[in-house]
């Protein structure tokens, strides 16, 4: 019985003997992942550019403006041990989107904000803008800002003809209506679209045949004057 005993024990140490040195060769021949590497970005510049288009003098009320933002980076890739595998420089440039812009006329401030394009349009015959002295307006300064290190600047002359025809179209534009006539309404339309101004001249029909909404007969007066005027002479 003893020697049957001592048999068994040994069957079963083999046994141990045999299945541990089957999974250690499973873990030794198991592929081990290994660390992956990395990359670093770099900034090595950040600019502002301010498109203004052409002509640099204004000899129109609309300009439309593009501000788009450049970022130069050294890109640097590591192995698991750390060691410099690549390393080269990305470009990148973008619209300049949703963002404020800075407009100085004379010593009048405003501000817009560029589209999701980073684009905005400059109309000086907007309500903000006609308090500026035309008269003695000779430059619009534009300004975006990210930072105080990152910043852009642009500057746009103002023909002296147009500041004669803004003068007078913010006069008809803004001008107290109220006190007019509809034949003078018409007047002032006409007016507008002679200056060349005819996206005004819409504009102000527009407005005009909303604010009579409320008053029928003298809505229909206004529609009868722009429809005489529209009439072919004889």
């Amino acid at each position: 019985m003893p020697h049957r005993l001592d048999a068994l024990t040994g069957s079963r140490l083999l046994w141990a003997s045999a299945m541990l040195a089957t999974l250690q060769a499973c873990s030794v021949s198991q592929p081990q992942e290994p660390a992956s590497g990395h990359i670093e970005r770099e900034l090595l510049s950040h600019t502002l550019h301010i498109e203004t288009g052409e002509p640099r003098v204004l000899d129109t009320p609309h300009r439309n403006i593009r501000i788009s933002e450049s970022r130069l980076f050294r890109v640097s890739q590591y192995d698991a041990g750390g060691n410099l595998l690549d390393q080269h420089r990305q470009y990148q440039s973008l619209p300049w989107a949703n963002r404020p812009v800075g407009v100085q006329l004379g010593e009048l401030s405003v501000q817009r904000e560029t589209d999701s394009e980073g684009q905005f349009r400059l109309n000086l015959l907007d309500e903000d803008i006609v308090p500026v002295d035309f008269d003695q307006l000779r430059t619009i300064e534009l300004e975006a800002r990210h930072s105080t290190e990152v910043h852009a600047e642009a500057i746009l002359l103002v023909d002296r003809e147009l500041r004669i025809v803004l003068h007078e179209a913010s006069e008809l534009i803004y001008d107290n209506l109220e006190e007019d006539d509809v034949e003078q309404w018409v007047q002032r339309i006409n007016r507008l679209s002679e200056l060349g101004l005819k996206e005004e001249a819409s504009q102000l029909e527009n407005m005009l045949i909303l604010l009579t909404t409320g008053d029928p007969h003298l809505q229909d007066d206004f529609i009868q004057a722009l429809d005489q005027r529209d009439q072919p002479q004889d």
